[in-house]
């Protein structure tokens, strides 16, 4: 051991340190120059999961009829009726300026909303809503009121809100979708309609990443200023917080200048990435430092005092960096993208954050003269007092400690079996956000916002949907869906022939349903196009009639919920329609994110295994002993079920953001443990007995564990601060994982290293 430590202080030389400043200076301006072009994405399909078949089923649906979320909803509000000449006027202007707009294909309101009439000599289209005169609207606003179908679509249930739908032009980047959403807040503030409500993709994804950028900065000055607290309590010295900061900061530069350099944005999920790592390399530098001013207090010189900071902190260091490499990594085994990202670069920038600490802070100490980080005063420090008092209760508490800890897991489990998989398309937004309050006011007024889609295929060749057996069929399945799921705006062809049969018999509301006669629907079928257009009938039909959709909108219940009820679609669908005439298969962005959320959870977890089982193998090698395998992984285990069990009691749902923190709390929470059992093999190496070991392992790297641990909780503590539910709900768990862990090291830690090991016991190097 000495002569390994004696080439490693012949090797550390200033001359070495210049050459480090060099090749890093270097690396950083190439980085630092890249982070000028940093950019922020927001794009929902990233989320869906590369691997289900469903995806590509939905790639081919949305080819065929169009992309189901290209919408923008836009209502107005006029107590207490919107029956009113002036108003109605003024919406129409708006629909109609609306529609002047670059990228947006279409705006229908109820004011320019045309009926077919179906006359001998053609078909004729005739306004729904006339407002030239008090008697006309009169008349048309009772007619309208007596049709269930229009004024279910276009009017809130009380009359006093009026809405207008938009269709924008497909795959908008973002620059075409803020100047899109630009120009409809001018059109929507010149409008002279006060009360105006709004929302849809564009809307969501401008204030989104507003949001995003407000929060990233949140973040990141947070967590220094809570890490610079910490770091000056813990050594008491201005450099003492300057050089772990500065040394992980450059970490922070070079992994999200990588990423930009390769035209990586960031994500809701990678913008965690600076304050994460912050946080878990700051673990490398204070261990590091620590170790390296307890040889300064102890008299040794200062390059012998960085070869023994080497000796015996490089390879736990090293370790940690491994296994908490290892926890982000297995998120990379999730079917989708923006997950996959997340885990592979906070993965690689916790590897490049072991190696700046490895580089620059040797050769920054070979230049900094260590008094300058030690305290200016030598008085005892807070744990000084309280560590060794900590050490005689556990060790008198052993056996109440386990049974405590033994209580406290089965307890979890019973939590863990109450735990549900659920999400809802709005739920990171908080419930007091303006563009979540319109987003509820839709659901509440207009019957919600979330897609419902329903693929219709005609399975028998001599058949089209136009067909009166297909269309008895697919009118079970509408009605069913309408009356008992509460979707509405339904269009698909059966609103077609309805309205077209209306059309035919006089326009009374009571005409408003299939006609009786197969000769009749095919006359009608033909004039299906006079009535609607080419294009926008190919929104719901093919061209050759053998498939077609049915489409509308509904409340976000939450994936749970939604996953029964399309169980009960699946069951009605099987019991009253025949699969030889039609098929039906559900599809659309709603319910690709509600596969995908049930999924990747289970993938999630069984990457956390993983993460488990990859760290059980390194600690093996590490050790050489089944028996310390078993003590480095159950005070990281345990908190990881405690956590599962307060999500389980306290309604917590599993979803993406809450499925990750295990792998992410896991691996940050196995650092200490390395750092404590690597001391302790040392300890033992040299002779010492088990007792006298864990006494020396406590007392020296207990201080670093202590500041390390107060550390990652204080900077994952600042992720509560978002308006993100995501990122709060992340936040929140993670530092109570930790805080749990932290409790789990210094308490059952050494309770497990006494039981299974005996006190007695020596190691021969």
């Amino acid at each position: 051991m000495g002569e390994r430590v004696d080439r490693l202080q012949r090797w550390l030389t200033r001359d070495r340190a210049r050459w480090t400043f060099v090749v890093l200076g270097a690396i950083t301006v190439v980085l630092g120059v890249a982070l000028r072009n940093v950019r922020l994405d927001y794009d929902f399909e990233k989320f869906f999961p590369t691997s289900d078949p469903e995806l590509d089923h939905y790639l081919a649906f949305r080819e065929r009829f169009g992309n189901d979320n290209d919408f923008l909803l836009v209502a107005a509000e006029r107590k207490p009726s919107v029956f009113d000449r002036a108003f109605l006027e003024r919406v129409d202007s708006l629909a109609a300026r609306l529609g002047r707009l670059p990228d947006m294909r279409s705006v229908a309101s109820p004011t320019r909303l045309e009926e077919p009439v179906i006359t001998p000599v053609g078909v004729f289209n005739v306004p729904v809503l006339r407002t030239a005169s008090d008697s006309t609207l009169a008349a048309d606003s009772a007619r309208l009121w007596a049709d269930d179908h229009l004024r279910e679509a276009w009017f809130s249930p009380g009359g006093d809100a009026i809405l207008l739908v938009a269709q924008t032009a497909p795959d908008l980047n973002k620059e075409r979708s803020d100047d899109l959403l630009e120009g409809t807040e001018r059109v929507m503030r010149e409008s002279g309609l006060g009360d105006l409500h709004v929302a849809g993709r564009i809307h969501g994804q401008y204030y989104y990443i507003q949001k995003m950028e407000r929060e990233l900065v949140l973040f990141l000055t947070s967590s220094i200023a809570l890490l610079a607290v910490f770091l000056f309590i813990g050594f008491r010295s201005v450099l003492g917080v300057v050089v772990p900061i500065g040394v992980v900061g450059l970490a922070i530069l070079w992994q999200v200048g990588a990423m930009t350099l390769f035209n990586e944005p960031l994500s809701i999920l990678t913008m965690l990435l600076p304050t994460i790592l912050f946080v878990v390399g700051m673990s490398d530098a204070v261990h590091l430092l620590e170790s390296f001013l307890e040889h300064v207090r102890e008299g040794v010189e200062r390059r012998r005092a960085l070869a023994l900071t080497y000796k015996e902190a490089g390879l736990p260091t090293f370790l940690t960096a491994v296994t908490s490499a290892i926890g982000f990594a297995t998120l990379g085994s999730a079917s989708i993208r923006p997950l996959q990202e997340f885990g592979l670069y906070t993965a690689a920038g916790v590897l490049i954050a072991f190696l700046i600490s490895f580089t620059l802070l040797p050769a920054l100490l070979l230049y900094i003269d260590p008094r300058r980080i030690l305290p200016r005063a030598q008085e005892a420090t807070p744990w000084d007092r309280w560590l060794p008092r900590l050490f005689r209760w556990t060790l008198r508490n052993r056996t109440r400690i386990l049974v405590g800890f033994g209580l406290v897991t089965a307890v979890s489990l019973v939590g863990l079996s109450r735990i549900k998989v659920n999400n809802y398309l709005l739920e990171d937004w908080p419930n007091d956000d303006p563009q979540k309050m319109d987003f509820l006011w839709f659901e509440e007024t207009f019957g919600g916002v979330r897609p419902f889609e329903l693929e219709i295929a005609v399975a028998d060749s001599a058949r089209t949907v136009w067909d009166l057996e297909v269309l008895r069929q697919i009118e079970r399945v509408q009605d069913f869906v309408h009356d008992q799921q509460g979707v509405r705006s339904i269009l698909s062809p059966v609103t077609v022939m309805r309205t077209l049969n209306k059309a035919a018999n006089g326009g009374g509301a009571d005409q408003l349903r299939l006609p009786d006669d197969a000769a009749e629907a095919r006359r009608l079928a033909r004039q299906a196009e006079a009535f609607g257009g080419r294009d926008q009938l190919r929104l719901l039909v093919s061209s050759d009639g053998r498939t077609a959709r049915l489409t509308g909108r509904k409340v976000d219940e939450g994936g749970f919920v939604h996953k029964g009820r399309n169980a009960d679609l699946e069951r009605f669908i099987a019991d009253h329609t025949e699969p030889g005439v039609v098929r039906f298969r559900q599809t659309g962005m709603a319910y690709l994110i509600d596969r995908n959320n049930e999924h990747l959870s289970g993938q999630l977890v069984g990457g956390m295994g993983l993460a488990v089982l990859l760290t059980a193998a390194i600690m093996m090698w590490f050790f050489r002993d089944a028996r310390m395998v078993v003590v480095a992984l159950l005070p990281n285990v345990v908190p990881l079920l405690f956590i599962a069990g307060v999500m389980g009691f306290t309604g917590i749902d599993l979803k993406v953001s809450t499925a990750i923190i295990f792998s992410i709390a896991f691996g940050i929470a196995e650092d200490d443990t390395i750092h404590m059992l690597g001391k302790l093999r040392l300890q033992l190496l040299e002779g010492r007995t088990v007792a006298y070991a864990l006494k020396r392992t406590y007392l020296s790297t207990g201080k670093a564990v202590s500041v390390t641990s107060l550390m990652l909780v204080s900077g994952f503590l600042t992720l509560v601060l978002s308006d993100f539910a995501s990122v709060y709900y992340m936040g929140l768990l993670i530092t109570l994982t930790l805080a749990f862990a932290f409790v789990a090291e210094m308490l059952l830690l050494p309770a497990l290293v006494l039981t299974v090991m005996r006190p007695t016991r020596k190691l021969k190097p």
